[in-house]
Formats: structure tokens, C-alpha cells, sequence
């Protein structure tokens, strides 16, 4: 199991390359997602019906179901090729976002950094999104995996800046957090 600043790095290098490659490629990038989306489709197929002949009489209609399910997901994909790969892109990117957060509210060990970190983190990527959005023209044309290209970049930044950040170097004037006393007496009537 890794650290929590070698799982930032990881976790942030493959935001980055994921990011550039969606900023740079985004056709590339759409058609391998569709495929990747394909295989994922037909191995969860192939588990549910192992499941299914593998399992007692009565829960293995429910793996067929399942696989069934997924064998409709699939003839559906395959007519609408586009959107599954930008669905599977969409998937990726909420985790990556979640990932972004998760790392950095896990590698934060100062809450006044973490608060800070961020809403940096949110404006940083809104930011780029306009300027990209303002001067680069081929930004239009694939919309929806130039935004996700966008957050997945500037997740990747901010999670590989918490790979390097050393917790005491932090935020300086903070005050250790006291435990407050909950002990509550009633006067006592004696001794009036």
C-alpha cells in the first residue's frame, strides 16, 4: 500500500497525461475511450456469467440479469459509438476530480492550508477553462473532453504539489486545537 504523497504524485502524473493528452488529442483520445468502454462492457459480461453458472440456483438469475443488462448497454454503445467513449471520459474525470480533492484533504494536515487548497484548486481550473476556452480555437470543437481534459490537468498539478508538501512547513501561526471540557457541574445546593 503507498503513502499518501506517493499516491498525490501518482495519482497527479496520471491526471497531467491524462489531461494533456485530452487537451491535445481530443479525437484520439474519445475513439480509445469508446473502445476501452467496449472491452470494460465485455469483461463485466464474461464475470457476471462465470458468476452466474458458478453460483447457487437462486442467485443466478440475478447475474444473468446483470449480464443481460450489460449486453443492452453494449448493442446501445455500439450505435452510439461518440457517446459512450465521452461517458467513460465523464466516469474517469469524476473520479480524478474526487481523487484531486480526496488527496488533497488526506495530505493536508493544517486546516487553514486545506481551506485555502481548495477553492484555489476550483478557480485554477475555471480559469484555465476560459482561457482556453477565449484563445484556443479547436477548444470548441470537442467540448465536452476539453473541459474534462481541463479539471484532470489542474487536479493533476495541485495532487502532484501535495506530493511535495511538508507538513511542517504549513501554516505558521496556527494554535493546536484543545479539547474542550464537557463536564457540566450543577451548584451545589448545600451550600447556601
Amino acid at each position: 500500500m503507498l503513502d499518501t504523497k506517493t499516491s498525490c504524485l501518482l495519482r497527479g502524473i496520471i491526471g497531467v497525461i491524462f489531461g494533456f493528452l485530452a487537451l491535445m488529442i481530443p479525437e484520439t483520445v474519445t475513439v480509445t475511450f469508446s473502445g476501452l468502454f467496449l472491452v470494460f462492457i465485455g469483461l463485466g459480461m464474461a464475470l457476471f456469467l462465470f458468476l452466474a453458472i458458478t453460483s447457487r440456483s437462486d442467485e443466478s438469475m440475478f447475474w444473468f440479469g446483470l449480464s443481460a443488462i450489460l449486453l443492452v448497454i453494449a448493442i446501445i454503445s455500439t450505435f452510439l459509438f461518440d457517446i459512450a467513449g465521452i461517458l467513460l471520459i465523464i466516469i474517469i474525470a469524476a473520479i480524478a476530480a474526487y481523487n484531486g480533492f480526496y488527496d488533497i484533504t488526506i495530505a493536508m494536515t493544517h486546516p487553514k492550508s486545506k481551506y485555502i487548497l481548495i477553492p484555489a484548486m476550483i478557480l485554477t481550473g475555471v480559469a484555465l477553462l476560459c482561457i482556453f476556452y477565449l484563445y484556443f480555437p479547436n477548444f470548441n470543437n470537442h467540448l465536452n473532453v476539453s473541459i474534462v481534459g481541463t479539471l484532470a490537468f489542474t487536479f493533476g498539478l495541485f495532487s502532484i504539489g501535495m506530493g511535495y508538501f511538508k507538513p511542517g512547513q504549513a501554516d505558521v501561526d496556527e494554535v493546536p486545537v484543545q479539547k474542550a471540557n464537557r463536564i457540566f457541574r450543577w451548584p451545589d445546593a448545600k451550600k447556601k
